[in-house]
């Protein structure tokens, strides 16, 4: 199962206390930044759940 991300509570990268830590802990690249916001590549995810574990903002989640 996926992530998704909740845009309203997601800081996006410009805003996020840990500039994107998502993005640098996936290592299976199924969360990229895209014009400046934070992506998720559904067929990348392999449920590791890193990304949910350490977004400050509790923006992350399964989908």
């Amino acid at each position: 199962m996926a992530v998704k991300i909740d845009p309203d509570a997601c800081g996006h990268i410009q805003d996020c206390p840990v500039q994107g830590l998502c993005i640098k802990l996936c290592e299976q690249g199924a969360i990229i930044e895209e014009d400046g916001d934070v992506k998720i590549v559904p067929e990348n995810c392999d449920d590791c759940d890193l990304c949910i574990q350490n977004c400050p903002n509790q923006a992350i989640s399964k989908a």
